[in-house]
């Protein structure tokens, strides 16, 4: 781990991503509070949710033909110019303006969506591509520490500025973020693998109608994917369900929600710095039915007890249990799915997980008509007890795994 983490290559991808992370963390949390408290913001809020997801649902397979036919370096170069695009026009218009209507917010709200939805599957590509896999276990933990870094930080700035600077001054720190992260970017070596030659060649319906030929040959492997997906999606939903509940169930302000997301990521960055050792001596496959229950107790405790304090300090139990199941599971995809094929891997099952958004997020906004949000963290809690159910029916994937890999490579 110390040489890794001396790595150039590493360092310059954590050094970019934490500087880009902060910015989008900032208006990532600055822009729902505005909108939400606008005439009719929480509606607004959620069917801009919903529209996006949708539209995402059905760029994801698009999105990911092109992580595996274009160098990836180059398309994390495109992510940063992406996001730059979305922003800066807007901060140099609330300077000169002064103020931001509401379909401004969501035009930036839509740009930071698909940043990430570009942006994450790329650079999962590209970490996979570059490093060996002995170091994989190590490359996913520093990254999950790194972002919740970020996230803490900028978390914590967010409860200072969102209510006391001006937001065109947020988005320009922003847009200077993705300039910074850009040029760092491009300073790390590179050399693209072979095996996009043939992703290039063929059309779109064949690229796509390939990743999905190799997961049908896979079924053990999308049950155990599919479902320990299930803690990042209630974290997604949740992005949209944590503003109301603080607003209409807990009747807090926007602290609860600057330090609420910074306990969240401490309890992340906590499972970055812890999970590396229970793989070694579990397995990642046990991490991540250990992790997912954990996560699962917080959410329904938080269903059952609507407290201020119990809800900033079961952050930090849903912040470790959704990173450690996170590193485990992409530590697993690592080590099983072949790189030429990962971007459309990926991206089918942020797709199916966009899916479930699209489903969560429309039922919940109904929902708040009649019923709090609390029970919308109890539906949460019954959707996770069947994920559990289908990582615990999936477990042959660990004795299987060293099969599983030559029969991927054969696939490559």
């Amino acid at each position: 781990m110390p040489d890794l983490i001396r790595d150039k290559r590493l360092l310059t991808i954590l050094t970019a991503n934490i500087i880009s992370a902060i910015g989008t963390g900032i208006t990532g949390i600055a822009i729902p509070w505005l909108i939400i408290n606008r005439s009719g913001g929480e509606q607004i809020y959620g069917y801009t949710i919903l529209t996006i997801t949708i539209a995402l649902f059905f760029l994801s397979p698009y999105i990911g033909i092109l992580i595996d036919r274009y160098p990836r370096k180059s398309f994390l170069l495109f992510c940063q110019v992406l996001g730059l695009t979305f922003v800066l026009p807007f901060a140099a218009w609330g300077y000169i303006s002064g103020n931001f209507s509401t379909w401004q917010l969501i035009v930036m709200e839509i740009g930071a969506y698909l940043y990430y939805a570009t942006h994450l599957p790329t650079l999962f590509a590209f970490s996979q591509e570059i490093f060996d896999p002995s170091q994989y276990k190590t490359v996913n933990s520093t990254m999950e520490i790194q972002s919740q870094f970020a996230s803490m930080f900028s978390a914590g700035l967010s409860s200072i500025l969102v209510s006391r600077i001006d937001f065109s001054l947020i988005l320009l720190i922003d847009a200077i973020t993705y300039i910074i992260g850009f040029i760092l970017f491009l300073s790390i070596p590179y050399h693209r693998l072979q095996t996009g030659t043939e992703v290039r060649k063929a059309s779109i319906w064949s690229n796509m109608k390939e990743g999905f030929s190799y997961l049908k040959k896979t079924p053990l492997l999308i049950v155990f994917l599919a479902s320990s997906l299930m803690p990042f999606i209630c974290v997604m939903v949740g992005n949209y369900l944590d503003p109301i509940y603080i607003i209409k169930t807990l009747h807090a302000d926007a602290s609860v929600l600057g330090i609420s997301s910074a306990v969240y990521a401490i309890g992340a960055a906590f499972a970055g710095f812890t999970i590396i050792y229970m793989m070694k001596k579990l397995g990642s496959y046990q991490v991540v039915w250990i992790c997912t229950a954990v996560y699962t107790i917080g959410i329904l405790m938080i269903a059952m007890i609507p407290a201020v304090s119990l809800f900033i300090v079961l952050k930090f139990t849903l912040g470790w249990g959704n990173a450690g199941s996170k590193v485990a599971r992409n530590t697993l995809m690592m080590e099983l799915i072949p790189n030429s094929l990962i971007g459309r891997v990926n991206s089918f099952f942020n797709g199916l997980g966009m899916a479930e958004r699209v489903i969560l997020i429309s039922f919940f906004t109904q929902l708040r008509k009649y019923a709090g949000p609390s029970t919308a963290y109890a539906i949460f809690g019954v959707l996770l007890i069947f994920a559990l159910i289908g990582i615990f029916f999936s477990r042959q994937i660990l004795s299987t795994s060293a099969k599983n890999v030559s029969t991927f490579k054969e696939v490559d």
